[in-house]
């Protein structure tokens, strides 16, 4: 009999789906087509999340949260990632593109699209305070370890401007960035252009989950199920896992700060892996396999997680 406990937890992030399941019923129902969904994931990244990340972080007292240790499990969590991915690709003998792939979808997870709106329904406003904080470091180092994936197993050369544009001048870091340099020196932004900032990041979150909504078509998948399953349990169960025995290593007690973390890397294979892919010749069809079968079953593993911590 499942615990009353695991159904207020479902019930907590079963919103989130719903509204994905809205949009991709939607999008079947030509409601909006493939052109409106491109221009409103252009939207979303270049523009509503840079300015939702940049709200949230500006208006953090950064200074109050202690949050230099929880990065450096972060960081080891998700290289560790990096390298089993690695090895495990090399063990079963994957072809040469799709190693890269493969350990990219291990660690490279949609943490501005699903990570935000979960830490924010299953934590409150200081989650999505403690998560856009996070993603200020989790975006530069997995952009950079995502382009050293597939320098190391494509057959293409490196692309210069490709490494700048994911590594360097991605719209999110970017963002991070800024609201950093507010919040540490305390520049104090005009209430109403805070209060207009406030309303556009309201947008963000549920136009982002109409937009994966609509993109999930499990007539995509192709590839080898067993790879692509396995590539899913390694980013949905096994990087949250290696995070959680790291923390529970180095520490005797589980912050919120940890929780949110947590959450944050057991969020599903980010949408733009495919895009990064199809740019640097790896493997297309793991990739978008991969983002398919990982947003579907995230659902599980979010509920896994929450009602763990």
């Amino acid at each position: 009999m499942i615990e009353k406990e695991t159904i207020d937890i479902l019930l907590l992030v079963l919103p989130i789906f719903i509204v994905m399941a809205t949009g991709n019923i939607l999008y079947k129902l030509k409601f909006f087509d493939q052109h409106f969904m491109s221009v409103a994931n252009k939207l979303i990244f270049y523009f509503l999340l840079p300015v939702l990340l940049f709200y949230e972080i500006a208006n953090a007292n950064i200074k109050s949260y202690s949050l230099t240790y929880l990065l450096t499990i972060m960081g080891l969590a998700i290289i560790a990632m990096f390298v089993i991915s690695f090895v495990l690709g090399k063990i079963f003998k994957f072809n040469k593109s799709s190693i890269g792939t493969f350990a990219m979808n291990s660690f490279r997870a949609n943490y501005a699209y699903m990570g935000l709106p979960v830490s924010y329904y299953a934590f409150g406003d200081k989650g999505l305070t403690i998560a856009s904080i996070l993603m200020a470091f989790i975006v530069p180092l997995v952009n950079l370890m995502s382009v050293i994936s597939l320098i190391l197993t494509s057959n293409s050369k490196m692309n210069l401007k490709t490494f700048i544009k994911n590594t360097l001048f991605n719209p999110l870091a970017v963002a991070c960035i800024l609201g950093i340099i507010f919040s540490v020196l305390s520049i104090k932004i005009p209430l109403f252009i805070n209060k207009s900032l406030e309303l556009m990041s309201n947008v963000t979150l549920p136009l982002a989950l109409f937009s994966i909504g609509a993109t999930l078509d499990f007539k995509k998948v192709k590839g080898d199920i067993v790879i692509i399953s396995f590539n899913v349990f390694l980013k949905l169960i096994i990087l949250p896992l290696i995070t959680l025995a790291l923390l529970k290593i180095s520490s005797t007690s589980m912050t919120f700060e940890s929780k949110v973390l947590i959450v944050m890397l057991s969020s599903p294979a980010a949408t733009v892996n495919y895009i990064l892919v199809s740019e640097m010749g790896g493997d297309k069809d793991l990739a978008s396999s991969v983002i398919i079968i990982s947003s579907a079953f995230s659902i599980f593993s979010f509920v896994f997680w929450i009602s763990i911590l």
